[in-house]
């Protein structure tokens, strides 16, 4: 007897071009368990309940997993009690469930939380469902048949990311995501592209991020073949005719010789690609650059956080300098890479004059691009831990965990103050005349001006 398994993704809020690749993932690895039927839901184009009442009650599926992250929660939740609602079995995955798998266990209606990766464990989860005799698992806080809540009897199992079946694109909308995609705007707006993923896990240990990417994906960083990911993009391009791609590896240039080999490999296709990656600022030298630039490279992400030392080493942990930022920006620039700044405003005790130094040092350097994120301190990370013990009041409000617009902590400056030299930050920064050209790009097609005003939308809402 065959049974039925719906995949959600409850994205409400902040729509966007980029393909929740984790969900296309499992959903690939599901469809090779026997007897079992696999759909989507993503909310992305169609937010709101509503459409997961109407997905629910179309494929009345037999198991529902919920994919979410801690800006997500109350959104998955209402889901998830949905679902539980209709009579199937429910379970939970991602960042936020990972690192706080008991308290997610509270919810009655939940019936398993996966910690860490789910291609492993998902299908094991699955077939003692339906078994119909509950046990505990690797990598999985079960719910038994009398309530009780039953840990994990080990850790999640490493998963070969080699071994992995492409994602389910066929189950997402992606002609929809393909004209929404805007990672390569300041480039080419409207470039036919979409997101790739090539490893799991980073080697650093920034207080924002870790432990969470070492819980979620184990210590370090693990990549797939570049011959792997060559095939990916070669069958990207035969389906859906891509001619971009922008990876979302944390760090991607973390391992040089693999960069290396990697661009060996797309240059030997024969095919034009243009496509972006995030970097630390100290780990790409001029010729590993040129390289990249060789094979098509336009967009780089590169994390300077805060102009200042004392929050950037002292609070956020990041091991660059802004010596190191100035020199990379300057390089991949003036190749004719357009870098992405990435920036976070308001550090717990951080003051406004830090603030407008982080402005200031940002719009100074010629970098296309910045991202001027208020920052929130993800449950799990050592910056949220040490913000506790040192007595910070945290909002127990998941939507309060929104980088765009509010924080969940009251820091030295105000909410009306730090959302106010938000906007500051933006002006300053895209009305620099350096930055002149990339606006002007922007703004000369339809396809570019949807872009922007996509990415607008997320500053919109009211000051406090």
């Amino acid at each position: 007897m065959s049974a039925k398994l719906g995949l959600v993704f409850p994205r409400f809020h902040y729509a966007s071009g980029d393909l929740p690749l984790g969900v296309a993932m499992l959903a690939a690895r599901a469809r090779q368990l026997p007897h079992l039927r696999v759909s989507v839901c993503d909310t992305t184009f169609k937010p709101g309940l509503g459409t997961v009442r109407r997905f629910l009650d179309r494929e009345r599926p037999t198991f529902v997993g919920v994919s979410l992250s801690t800006f997500m929660l109350e959104d998955a939740l209402q889901t998830c009690r949905l679902a539980h609602q209709r009579g199937a079995v429910v379970f939970v995955g991602g960042p936020h469930p990972t690192m706080q798998p008991a308290s997610m266990m509270k919810h009655a209606f939940l019936d398993a939380v996966v910690v860490g990766e789910g291609e492993e464990t998902m299908p094991e989860l699955l077939a003692m469902f339906m078994g119909g005799r509950r046990r505990a698992l690797p990598g999985a806080w079960v719910r038994d048949a009398d309530g009780r809540v039953l840990s994990p009897s080990a850790p999640a199992r490493t998963v070969d990311l080699d071994s992995l079946p492409l994602p389910a694109w066929d189950l997402m909308d992606m002609e929809r995501y393909l004209r929404a995609w805007g990672q390569m705007d300041s480039f080419e707006p409207g470039l036919r592209g979409v997101n790739i993923s090539a490893g799991r896990g980073c080697p650093f240990a920034c207080s924002f991020c870790q432990p969470v990417l070492d819980t979620m994906f184990g210590k370090g960083c693990r990549r797939r073949s570049p011959r792997s990911v060559i095939a990916e993009i070669r069958e990207l391009r035969r389906r859906y005719g891509i001619r971009g791609f922008w990876f979302t590896d944390d760090t991607f240039t973390s391992d040089a010789r693999w960069v290396a080999s990697f661009c060996q490999g797309l240059g030997s296709l024969g095919e034009r690609f243009f496509w972006g990656c995030t970097t630390r600022a100290n780990l790409l030298d001029a010729e590993l650059l040129s390289e990249m630039y060789r094979v098509g490279l336009r967009r780089l992400g590169v994390g300077l956080e805060s102009a200042s030392a004392r929050i950037r080493e002292g609070l956020f942990n990041k091991g660059v300098s802004l010596g190191e930022v100035e020199s990379t920006v300057g390089k991949a620039e003036a190749m004719g890479i357009r870098v992405l700044l990435f920036l976070m405003l308001g550090a717990p005790d951080e003051s406004r004059a830090e603030v407008l130094e982080t402005i200031s040092v940002a719009a100074s350097l010629p970098a296309s691009e910045a991202s001027f994120s208020l920052f929130v301190p993800i449950p799990g990370t050592h910056i949220h831990e040490r913000m506790k013990r040192e007595g910070y009041a945290m909002s127990d409000h998941a939507a309060d965990f929104d980088y765009y617009s509010r924080q969940p902590f009251r820091g030295l400056l105000s909410p009306r103050q730090l959302r106010a030299l938000q906007y500051y930050a933006y002006l300053r920064f895209y009305l620099h005349p350096r930055r002149a050209g990339v606006l002007a790009r922007w703004t000369s097609s339809p396809v570019g001006l949807r872009s922007l005003g996509r990415k607008m939308l997320r500053l919109l809402p009211d000051l406090p």
